[in-house]
Order: structure tokens, then sequence, then C-alpha cells
């Protein structure tokens, strides 16, 4: 029964009224003959301002694109699509406030508007892709931080039987030697070798063993009313050794006052353990390493400064990360691990760790604040992001 109805004109009002993409016309002058509601809403001008005027004179700028061309060639019969990827737009528009874009990111379709067999104007099509664009730059984002992710577990793992496998080899290398020279020399220089190696490979797996108990907040604190200035100086004098057989001046200035802080005293330690082995590590023979210790009202403020090889400003925003080493890191060892370790024990306690540093061969700057009431009942064990878990 609507075999004679006449289509033209629902489909007209449909393209003017709810069409979910802009739709111009014009003749074969180029003046705009057509303009819809999509249009309207998107430049704030009115079908009453726009039509009966040159198109680009209201778009000036496809002129000055070059993309003029594309309505010269639709008049000639020609169908041109304009990809975003390429142009980004047709016509410059705002972006919906969500997208965070500079301009509404478009496609379109220019085309001949034909009738009765030949071209009487031309006909766009306009499409607003700024939502797919958004999720397109999200899943190469995603992409790339997990390339990122996987490129640091493969380096993770290669140092990680690198510095297993060094002291398990001069182990095994020395219990060869028992078996064949038993004499008192070799078995006295032998076992120190083989203490110190495994003292190394406990270390290795201590680390791992935290970040797998912080990753799965697992990692408990035994606070304790605990003395700060007699935990530093126990923990420096741990250390003393290394910075003297390195040739390294460790300076300390800490305050006489006794203050007690509640902490767990282990844990509390590993912290300075490693920022100082951290510093040592890269202090050059003759360089100094200074240890300061200050009190406030609120909270007790540990500095570690060192006169090494300093920090890009590129690392900086990185350095807590785990899994990840800065350039021209190599030949210091270390899994990566460390720092992340520490800022998280650091957060454990309700306290805050930040790094300071002038860039390369300007040394760096710790500094640790933890509160003297130590961590809140109900604060929770902070974890690694995902993107640097190595679970």
């Amino acid at each position: 029964m609507l075999k004679n109805f006449d289509f033209n004109g629902p489909i007209i009002d449909w393209l003017n009224d709810y069409a979910p993409q802009g739709i111009v016309t014009t003749d074969t002058d180029l003046i705009i003959r057509g303009w819809n509601r999509w249009l309207e809403q998107s430049t704030g001008r009115g079908a009453e301002v726009v039509v009966g005027r040159p198109l680009f004179e209201i778009f000036p700028d496809l002129v000055e694109r070059g993309l003029d061309r594309m309505y010269r060639s639709a008049l000639e019969g020609q169908v041109t699509v304009l990809a975003h990827r390429f142009h980004r737009y047709l016509v410059k528009l705002p972006a919906r406030p969500e997208y965070n874009l500079p301009e509404m990111q478009q496609s379109a379709r220019i085309a001949p508007l034909v009738s009765q067999g030949r071209v009487v104007g031309t006909i766009t099509a306009i499409d607003d892709v700024s939502e797919r664009v958004v999720h397109e730059s999200e899943l190469v984002t995603a992409r790339e931080e997990a390339d990122k992710a996987n490129a640091a577990k493969d380096r993770f793992l290669a140092v990680l039987s690198h510095d297993l496998r060094t002291p398990l080899t001069s182990i095994l290398g020395w219990a060869r030697i028992f078996r064949t020279q038993p004499d008192e020399e070799a078995i006295r220089k032998g076992a120190e070798v083989i203490e110190r190696n495994a003292g190394v490979q406990l270390q290795l797996i201590e680390e791992l063993l935290d970040v797998f108990r912080i990753s799965a907040a697992k990692l408990q604190l035994d606070l304790a009313s605990v003395d700060v200035r007699e935990t530093v100086r126990s923990a420096l004098e741990t250390l003393e050794p290394t910075a003297s057989a390195k040739g390294i001046r460790l300076d300390r200035c800490i305050p006489d006052e006794r203050r007690m802080a509640r902490l767990d005293s282990k844990r509390f330690q590993q912290i300075i353990w490693n920022l100082l082995s951290n510093s040592l590590k890269f202090t050059p023979e003759g360089g100094c390493v200074s240890v300061n210790l200050n009190y406030t009202d609120q909270c007790f403020q540990l500095t570690i400064a060192d006169t090494g090889k300093g920090i890009s400003p590129e690392s900086l925003p990185h350095l807590f990360e785990p899994l990840w080493q800065a350039e021209g890191s190599g030949g210091h060892g270390g899994l990566g691990l460390g720092l992340a370790i520490v800022r998280n024990l650091a957060e454990l306690h309700g306290g805050s760790i930040r790094v300071e540093s002038s860039g390369p061969g300007h040394g760096s700057k710790f500094i640790v604040e933890i509160p003297w009431l130590g961590p809140q009942s109900d604060q929770r064990s902070p974890t690694f992001q995902n993107n640097s878990q190595i679970m």
C-alpha cells in the first residue's frame, strides 16, 4: 500500500534533523543550499545564516589547506574520502570537553550531488570520529606500556640470572678447589669468598621476596618505639667499611637529642642501607656521601646526598619504579628493585621519599620524611603500579 509513497521527503527531513553527522550541500557554484541540524549545533551557526552564502566564505580554511580541490573534483563527478589520519578534520570545530583534544577529529566524504543523471552540486557528510581516535590512542598507549613492561621484565630476568650465576660460579669454583687442594689457607680464603657470595645471593632473594610481599599487600611492619638517632648510627656503622674500601668520605650530621618514633627498626634500617648503598655505588673514589638527620614537630627527615654521577631530568620521574634502570647504569649491577622497595617502605611507615638532582655529574639527594606517630591504623600496604609489577 506504500507503492506510490514518496520517500524523498521523510528521508530529507531525517538527514536534516536527526542524522548523526554533518551534511552540507551546495550548487555548482559552491553556494550552500543545505545545512543540517548537526552542523547548526556543532558550529553555532543556523541554516538561515549560512544558506545562500559561498562555502569557502563560511570555511575559508578549506582553501588555505588546499582542500577546495576536492570540491572541484566532486563537480566533475568524483568522490573523495578524507581520513582523519592524514588531515585530522575537514572543517575545524571544537571537540567535546571529555575528549581533551585540540579540535574535533573528523572523517568526511565529498561527493557529487546528482539529479537525473547530471551533477547539480556537491554533498558533504562529516563524521565526528573523536571518540574512536581517543580509544585508538589509549590502545596504542596501553600497548606501548605493555611493551615497556615486557622489556623491563626481560632485562630484569637477564640481570637476575647474571647476578645469581656470578656468586654461584664463585661458590662452585671454591668447592672444587676444596676437593683438590684441602690446605688450611685455601679453606680459609675460600670460606670468606663463599660467605660473601652467599650473602649477595641472599640479599637478591630478600629483595625479590619483598617485591612479591609488597605487590600482594602482605608486607607487614613490626612497629615499636624506636630511637631514631641510634638506629641511623647503627645502619651507618654497617656500611662504613664499604665507603672506606671505595675511598669515599662518609659525612654525617646527627642531632645529639634522642627522639623516639614508631617504626619497624629492621625495615627502617633497610631504607637507610638501600639509599646509602645506592649513593656509594654511583659515587667515584674520592667522592663524598653525607647523611643528615633533622627533627621537625611533625616528622623526622633523613637526607642522603652524594657527589656521584647524578640523575638526568628524564630519569627523575622513573627512579622509584620497580625494574627501571637509568641509561648508562650498566656495570653497576642490581635488579632495579632497591629504590622501589625504599619508596614502599617509606609509605608503609606513613612517610614519603623524594629525590633531587641538578643533572649528570652533579650528584643526587634523597630525602625521606616519616611522621613521629608512624602510619595510621587504617593505612593499607602500598603496591607497585600495574605497569611495573613483576608478578
